[in-house]
């Protein structure tokens, strides 16, 4: 797409409000033209999972079904407005994994956040993801509130 000043995106999402707002705005950059490809990425929390045991191999597939359940929700929201999009999810920590993407697919130029506020405590304890991912990449982060 000539004349898009980012060409791919970097969408990550969650079962969020703010997720939902960042696909919508999403959505209206790329109608507007100035964002090419957008790759909708879910994290889904695979830290409670012990793969050695049998049982949780099912704990995992579910998970991942969940995940592309909520992909294909986002999608939707993108395909009504004639956007197209490609799904990627992975388990486990979320600002690590997006890092991840970003430094093994050298393409992305841009990533599209929902901002997430969380109570005091929970910010000291665990630092948000979009305040981690903000600081280690280095390509342009849009932060939808």
């Amino acid at each position: 797409m000539a004349g898009t000043m980012f060409n791919k995106v970097l969408l990550p999402v969650d079962a969020s409000e703010q997720s939902n707002r960042a696909v919508l705005k999403a959505a209206e950059l790329a109608k507007a033209g100035m964002i090419g490809n957008i790759i909708l990425f879910n994290v889904y929390d695979s830290s409670d999972v012990d793969i050695t045991k049998l049982h949780n191999s099912d704990k995992l597939d579910e998970l991942r079904a969940k995940s592309l359940v909520l992909l294909k929700q986002y999608q939707n929201i993108l395909k009504e407005n004639q956007i197209e999009c490609q799904l990627k999810r992975a388990g486990g920590d979320p600002a690590a994994l997006i890092l991840d993407v970003v430094e093994n697919d050298k393409e992305f130029d841009l990533i599209i956040l929902g901002s997430r506020k969380l109570n005091k405590f929970k910010e000291l304890v665990l630092g948000s993801v979009t305040d981690k991912v903000t600081r280690l990449v280095d390509i342009p982060v849009f932060i939808v509130k």
